[in-house]
């Protein structure tokens, strides 16, 4: 679940646009039902000139459109990676086999293989990350729907909207429909990307890329989220929103750290969990 929330944000946030002349500062803490608000996961994501820095206490994430890359770093470690899509896959692909080669050194012979297959199976993932959506159905229905709820999140009154796939309630997403800047994130560019990253991470549902839930979003800002998965909720929610220019050191790599293999950042572990 980590790794989901640490991009919960970027699913969401990225089908809006915003004022290329100011940056967008978000804070958001993200939680389970099961789990209470005092398990939250707090982030901060930092948006502007076509770059966002997303920061959560284990991992910064850079996803950066001018460069055409994506930089991992690790606070505590004080390292990090960077690299394009391509590069990711081939690192991760070798972290993984590195993982799988020290867990059959010690395996008794008949875990072997299924050990093997496990590991083969998220190698495959990386390089096919579609295959990892083993819920998404073949054919689906999408509605969405505005209600005539509103409330009041970070300060901003946010409209209630409802998203049904198959007529099955699946989100509920509250958007401040007064909040529509223009472009400081290149949408298009940013999937054309980006997309097997997010797929591969599972940072979106499968009906989020519909054409429908797209345009959808860019109705207006979105506050707060609820989505469904059958006996618990994920609840996201804006607990801060400053506009505002950002220091573009911000979206720079601390002069301390070092650069490391995804192994070495511990992107692989936080995958696993």
């Amino acid at each position: 679940m980590k790794i989901r929330n640490i991009f919960f944000l970027l699913s969401i946030i990225l089908i809006t646009h915003f004022n290329v002349h100011a940056g967008w500062i978000i804070t958001q803490r993200t939680y389970d039902s099961d789990e209470g608000v005092e398990s939250a996961l707090i982030e901060t994501v930092y948006l502007q000139d076509n770059i966002m820095k997303v920061v959560q206490k284990e991992m910064i994430t850079i996803f950066n459109l001018n460069t055409e890359t994506i930089t991992l770093m690790s606070p505590e470690k004080k390292t990090y990676w960077t690299g394009n899509v391509a590069n990711y896959k081939t690192d991760m692909k070798s972290a993984i086999k590195q993982v799988m080669d020290e867990q059959l050194k010690n395996a008794p012979d008949d875990k072997r293989e299924m050990i093997k297959k496990v590991f083969e199976g998220m190698i495959a993932s990386v390089d096919n990350p579609n295959q990892v959506s083993a819920n998404q159905p073949k054919n689906y229905t999408l509605e969405i729907t505005r209600t005539n709820e509103s409330q009041k999140v970070a300060g901003y009154t946010a409209v209630k909207y409802k998203v049904l796939v198959n007529n099955e309630l699946k989100e509920e997403a509250w958007l401040s429909e007064s909040n529509r800047a223009q472009d400081v994130l290149d949408i298009n560019k940013f999937y054309n990307l980006f997309s097997d990253f997010t797929a591969q991470a599972g940072t979106t549902d499968f009906y989020q890329m519909h054409e429908k839930y797209l345009e959808f979003a860019r109705k207006g800002f979105p506050l707060k989220s609820v989505n469904y998965y059958g006996g618990y909720e994920t609840i996201s929610e804006v607990t801060k929103l400053d506009k505002e220019k950002i220091d573009s050191l911000v979206f720079v790599v601390p002069a301390d750290f070092k650069k490391a293999s995804l192994m070495e950042i511990g992107l692989n572990k936080e995958q696993e969990e």
